[in-house]
């Protein structure tokens, strides 16, 4: 969550900030460091030259044990009125939530919590820098699908994320993204016969504006590998669709496959140390798909009939669970590629296969 810069209320001197720190100062700091931050704002606090509210933020983000009185400094600048006291409150508490491993739907039982998303309400009401995407971000970790509350907050989830999105808040676009890919376009989301319900389809806008609005941010990278797990995602169902197609001996074709496929390579490069793992998923489920084609082609030979469905059926259990295999899966396989070399010039008359297929195919029998 980017949702805490500066936690410096009413100060504004580079000077003074320099000697109080920043959160992200306080993150860094050595221990050393931090005991000398501390004494200069307790000091400071005493000679009534630093609002109180800053030590209840660093002894929040601290975290040795003073959380309790950093939280109660917080709660009583927000009970007298001092500016700025909600920001600070929501963020300090965010922070140490995060840290302490607790942002989570466990989080509700918090004795913070009502407080915290008090705070966080006021936030947007008092129109914050990026107050709506870290509300949304609280309401979407803190309330689950199987929460008895989920349908009553999904509708502030959505309408905090669409304002944040408009504003391109930082993570806006992004996280709201990631909300409707894992959570509102869910199979388990869809059986509830909700009107919430969203196709998976329409979180692709909101990756493709993440990517413009984190891009030169350090979420940047961020966005390309959330996009592409999206198009794995797209891809898998492509997989799945084939199997079901070949179930019902329907026909079928790689062109949404080879187009996703296409999509997927502009973003790769830019998606830091992750390129690799993603780039052997993408590979995966296009030479995959290819495969199952590949079967489907092969079961109307009378000698492979039995080799195409024994290596199909074993792809997928979930969906043939009353087949039962007599051929191992990498017999199968075998069997299909040597005849796939062997008749590959009438193969490739009735489809063309991908690229991933056919480095699938050599590396095969380079390792044979």
């Amino acid at each position: 969550m980017g949702i805490f810069k500066k936690l410096l209320t009413g100060i504004t001197s580079s000077n003074v900030m320099g000697k109080y720190g920043t959160l992200e100062d306080w993150q860094k700091a050595s221990p050393n460091e931090l005991k000398k931050y501390k004494e200069n704002i307790k000091l400071g606090v005493e000679q009534k030259t630093v609002p109180k509210i800053i030590l209840g933020s660093f002894l929040m983000v601290e975290g040795k044990g003073e959380e309790e009185e950093g939280e109660r400094i917080l709660r009583e600048a927000m009970d007298d009125g001092v500016e700025n006291a909600e920001r600070d409150y929501s963020a300090a508490l965010a922070y140490y939530y995060m840290q302490k491993g607790k942002f989570n739907t466990a989080l509700k039982k918090d004795k913070w919590f009502p407080k915290w998303i008090e705070a966080s309400e006021k936030c947007v009401e008092q129109g914050y820098k990026n107050a709506e995407s870290s509300l949304a971000d609280i309401y979407s970790a803190c309330y689950g699908i199987n929460d008895p509350e989920f349908e009553n907050k999904v509708g502030r989830i959505v309408e905090l994320f669409e304002v944040a999105v408009a504003k391109h808040q930082s993570l806006g676009a992004l996280n709201y993204a990631r909300f409707i890919k894992k959570i509102l376009s869910s199979d388990e989301y869809r059986q509830k016969n909700t009107p919430n319900y969203k196709p998976l389809e329409e979180a692709k806008p909101y990756f493709l504006q993440a990517i413009k609005d984190e891009k030169g941010t350090q979420f940047e990278s961020s966005a390309y590998e959330a996009i592409l797990w999206y198009y794995v995602d797209f891809m898998q169902r492509e997989v799945y669709d084939a199997l079901d197609g070949y179930a019902s001996e329907r026909k079928l074709t790689n062109k949404n496959m080879n187009k996703l496929y296409k999509e997927v390579v502009t973003y790769l490069k830019y998606c830091g140390d992750k390129e690799v793992i993603i780039q052997k998923s993408v590979t995966s489920c296009a030479a995959q798909l290819e495969l199952i084609i590949l079967a489907s082609e092969l079961k109307a030979i009378p000698s492979l009939h039995e080799v195409a469905d024994n290596y199909v059926w074993q792809v997928s259990k979930k969906h043939f669970q009353n087949a039962t295999a007599s051929i191992p899966k990498e017999e199968c396989l075998a069997e299909m590629i040597a005849y796939f070399v062997e008749h590959k010039e009438e193969l490739v008359r009735e489809h063309e296969f991908n690229q991933a297929f056919y480095d699938f195919i050599e590396k095969r029998i380079a390792k044979v």
